[in-house]
């Protein structure tokens, strides 16, 4: 059987997922890969073109329309503090506050 995951795609996906993966756990989780995606590949293949989905379609939507909208103040009248207009928010970007 051809290998569907090597250990340099393992390593990139680890390092995605902020995982630190011992070298010991390494081989062992690569069989896990292995197996899972060898399933979920066989999975792929069975025919299901003869069964029922229990989804309702929805073939049917509500029509676009337009309505009356909030006004500026009823829009920003929850916001904990406004300037010129503005909903004022914390500092996230590391820069001094104006």
């Amino acid at each position: 059987m051809a290998m569907i995951i090597d250990k340099e795609t393992l390593e990139h996906v680890a390092s995605l997922a902020r995982l630190e993966i011992t070298p010991e756990e390494k081989e062992p989780l690569l069989g896990d890969l292995e197996r899972i995606l060898g399933y979920v590949a066989q999975l792929s293949s069975v025919d299901t073109s003869a069964t029922i989905s229990k989804r309702p379609a929805m073939t049917e939507l509500r029509p676009d329309k337009p309505c009356e909208g909030l006004t500026r103040e009823e829009g920003l009248g929850g916001a904990p503090a406004m300037r010129d207009g503005f909903v004022v928010v914390r500092n996230v970007m590391g820069a001094e506050d104006e």
